[in-house]
Order: C-alpha cells, then structure tokens, then sequence
C-alpha cells in the first residue's frame, strides 16, 4: 500500500490498529481496512452509528459477507492473500469515488476539504462565500460562486439566483421559493422560475438516486 501512494506522489500515513475498539477512539481517517475475522463487521457497524464516513475496505478469506456489507455500505473487498494489481484496482476505484464527493475550499491561508454531501447552499454576500452545512456550520470562503459551483461540478446543485447554489437533496418545498429542510428560504430568481423549479421536479423524481452512484 506504502508503495501505491509512493507511486502517485500522494501524502500519506499508515497507522495500524491491535484492536478495533481503539480505532473508535480516533476516526479521521480517510480511508479504512478492516478484517472481517478480527471483528471488522462489528466494528464497521459501530463506526457507521457514529456517522463516520470514510470508504471502508474488508479484508477477507471468504467473499461469503455480501449482504451484511450492505449494512455498512462497504467500499469493496480484497480476498486474502491478495495480489497488488488487485489492489492497486481496486484503491484506484475507491479513491476516485472519495475524490469525486469532497471539494477543498480555500479559508483563508488554509484549505477546508468538504463533503459535497454536507453542503446545504451557499450564499454569496458582497465579496465573501458563505458554505452553509447540514450540521449549521458556516464556513466562509473569498472565492466566487461561479467558480465553487464549477468545482462543486454535481447536478444535485441548482444555482436558482445570483448569489445563491442550493444542494436540491434539502429542499423539502418549492414554492416562489425554496424551502430547505432546516426551513430556510432560498429565492428563486423571477426570470427562469418556472425552469427552475421543474428542473428541481425533474431531478427529485427521476435524477436523484442516479446523482449517488
């Protein structure tokens, strides 16, 4: 695995784990291996109820574990003894997918990394950003909204006015405005309303699950 990220000229670090139950204690990580007969299926478990996110990798002797997988929305497996091909695959796959869901916002002289997921909508006020999260943080960004949604770069974003880009998976109504789930109000720009608000139907009703593969 050293190898892999050598390879990519990535930044990393490895850091190995006697017992699960010491992995809960510290959960930033990016990137998980478990091993299904050391527990990894209870640990995962554990880990998705506290909302930790990570892509999560089984290692195992058996591909027997499938259904239970689905439980804790596993990221793949690596039969043992495993070759590096196999690997490399298969960490190529997993990262991509990672990569494609978070986005790095510039906050000052330091980088936030973001899950798209996370964002509510983004509201852009004179010559700051402000990235209003599902857990209502604000982070606040001096970068423009044309050039984050571009970023950003997932059709379940909807840029509805001038100064606003709304996640469409929160709202809950759509009215002459829309209505997010935390009951913020989001204009909707009068030129285009009528577009806009039948490409937030179209997407609830027949794009939505396809935007989460």
């Amino acid at each position: 695995m050293q190898t892999y990220f050598e390879n990519n000229e990535e930044e990393f670090k490895i850091f190995e784990y006697e017992l699960g139950d010491n992995l809960l204690d510290d959960i930033e990580v990016e990137l998980l291996f478990l091993d299904i007969i050391m527990n990894g299926m209870k640990i995962a478990r554990k880990l998705r109820d506290i909302q930790f996110k990570a892509p999560i990798i089984f290692l195992t002797a058996h591909a027997d574990y499938a259904v239970e997988s689905y439980e804790v929305y596993v990221a793949g497996y690596l039969l043992k003894p495993y070759d590096t091909n196999k690997l490399t695959l298969l960490l190529d796959e997993v990262l991509q997918r990672s990569v494609q869901k978070r986005i790095a916002v510039k906050v000052k002289k330091q980088h936030r990394y973001l899950e798209i997921n996370d964002i509510m909508y983004v509201e852009s006020d004179k010559h700051v950003l402000n990235i209003h999260l599902k857990d209502s943080r604000v982070i606040q960004t001096t970068e423009k909204l044309s050039e984050l949604e571009k970023t950003i770069n997932s059709k379940r974003f909807i840029r509805c006015h001038q100064s606003y880009l709304v996640n469409m998976d929160y709202i809950k109504d759509a009215k002459t405005d829309f209505i997010l789930s935390n009951d913020i109000r989001i204009p909707i720009r009068v030129r285009g309303r009528k577009e806009i608000i039948e490409r937030y139907h179209k997407y609830y009703s027949s794009e939505r699950m396809n935007d989460h593969l």
